[in-house]
């Protein structure tokens, strides 16, 4: 990870109860900023309330298992890089999992662009509570804020970047009239989304190792701001693009039109209600809910006999 140590000599590097809740802040306020920018921008498209709170709880989970995982590969890579890997792919897929148990079969998950709001949110929920995690983990106050404030602008965009890529080929597989392509669009999600994970975390061992003399200015910016910036440069470069793609295949979807020759696998959204695949995800929501539905014709008939 860079260094970069921030002096805040107004907490005396003790962890009042104000101290905590400004670590609070720079751990969570980035997070639920761009909880909110990805709730706006599917705004035309609501999701149900429900799925999103499942979302934005998952992180309590998808930390939990990431860690008890991470935990039990690590004998088995003396190869730092490569278990750098190991550990990015088994946070992805701890994501991902929640994603396919959760919200992959619900009958709201009906257009292209879902995916990427569903796995974006996850995505925030899991590096929002490392966030704070790590930034709770060190001993001084100074030392919270500076490895908040480093996260804020560097991990926590990662994920999102991650989510985003990982969404994107999921609704590809999703909406798949070819088996093949549906499965094999469920493994790029996971194996671009380990290796753009991995890459970084490598990238920022490396030059986190670099000896730097960090009261050199120029030193400081050459090898350490210049190629973080253009690190995070390029991964806002991908997850433009790939929202951008994304926005135009749903765009299409919607729109009942028709797709370019490497997307004309997917289905329309005619194609997709009147598909047995969504029937069955009704077919799946009305049993789960059937209790629900029950009461409420029970409620509905006792005010009948009011009448």
């Amino acid at each position: 990870m860079v260094k970069i140590s921030l002096n805040f000599d107004l907490f005396n590097n003790y962890y009042y109860l104000y101290e905590r809740i400004i670590v609070l802040l720079f751990s969570l306020v980035p997070t639920l900023f761009l909880i909110g920018f990805v709730l706006y921008s599917d705004r035309k498209s609501k999701e149900p309330f429900k799925n999103i709170i499942i979302c934005l709880l998952s992180g309590i989970l998808t930390t939990a298992v990431a860690s008890y995982f991470e935990s039990l590969v690590m004998p088995y890579f003396s190869n730092n890089v490569i278990l750098t890997y190991a550990w990015a792919f088994i946070e992805e897929i701890s994501k991902m999992a929640i994603f396919f148990l959760f919200i992959f079969d619900n009958k709201h998950y009906d257009d292209i662009y879902d995916g990427l709001v569903y796995m974006m949110l996850i995505a925030l929920s899991f590096a929002g509570l490392e966030n704070l995690m790590y930034a709770f983990s060190e001993s001084t106050i100074s030392d919270s804020i500076s490895l908040a404030l480093m996260r804020d602008f560097t991990t926590i965009p990662l994920h999102v970047i991650c989510g985003v890529v990982i969404g994107f080929f999921a609704s590809l597989g999703n909406f798949s009239k070819n088996k093949v392509k549906r499965y094999t669009n469920f493994t790029l999600a996971i194996v671009f989304a380990s290796l753009i994970h991995g890459t970084y975390n490598n990238l920022m061992s490396f030059l986190g190792s670099l000896k730097v003399n960090y009261d050199n200015f120029f030193e400081v910016i050459l090898l350490q701001v210049l190629p973080l910036i253009l690190i995070m440069i390029i991964l806002f470069i991908i997850v433009i693009k790939v929202c951008k793609k994304a926005i135009s295949i749903n765009n299409i979807y919607v729109q009942d039109g028709q797709y370019d020759a490497k997307y004309n696998y997917l289905m329309t959204y005619d194609e997709y209600e009147n598909s047995n695949y969504h029937k069955k995800r009704i077919d799946m929501y009305n049993k789960t809910n059937f209790k629900e539905k029950k009461e409420i014709a029970f409620d509905d008939t006792m005010i009948e006999e009011e009448d």
